[in-house]
């Protein structure tokens, strides 16, 4: 059976986000919110909600509208914004789409197929209360909205 589309999006941003830290050997990169013990520095990615926005009168296709949150959690104020900062300025000009049907990184470099176009791009520092926390950590979220683009013939 062949992967869906969406699926496909789903671990392109992800692989997408993960590769962007690979210059920092102590940052642990997620593909959900941390459901474990939090490792800090810890970038997680999570899907969020998927909507379909008609556009066209008489069309029954849609405009599919795909948003994912990135969460950082931070040592510190300058690491959570630098993370978050990074990966603000590198998604502005999209993401990528790979046929994973093909195989998965790093034993397989998968064809690109298209990529995700950002409609909405925000970063939003999340204020941590220490009395609720056993250790004190700094935390944003890149909320990022897409839509999927086929390269052009």
């Amino acid at each position: 059976m062949t992967m869906f589309i969406e699926r496909k999006q789903d671990l392109s941003v992800y692989y997408y986000i993960e590769n962007l830290f690979t210059t920092y050997p102590d940052i642990t990169v997620v593909d959900e919110f941390p459901t474990t013990t939090l490792t800090i520095p810890t970038v997680a990615v999570e899907n969020g909600m998927y909507t379909v926005e008609w556009y066209e009168l008489g069309n029954r296709r849609g405009i599919d509208l795909r948003t994912w949150f990135i969460d950082v959690y931070a040592k510190n104020k300058s690491q959570r914004d630098d993370y978050s900062y990074l990966i603000k300025n590198e998604v502005q000009d999209g993401i990528p789409v790979y046929d994973y049907d093909e195989g998965f990184p790093p034993d397989v470099s998968p064809t690109q197929i298209g990529a995700m176009e950002i409609l909405e791009l925000s970063v939003e520092p999340i204020p941590i209360l220490a009395e609720l926390v056993s250790t004190l950590y700094y935390r944003a979220q890149v909320r990022l909205i897409a839509r999927y683009v086929e390269p052009l013939n």
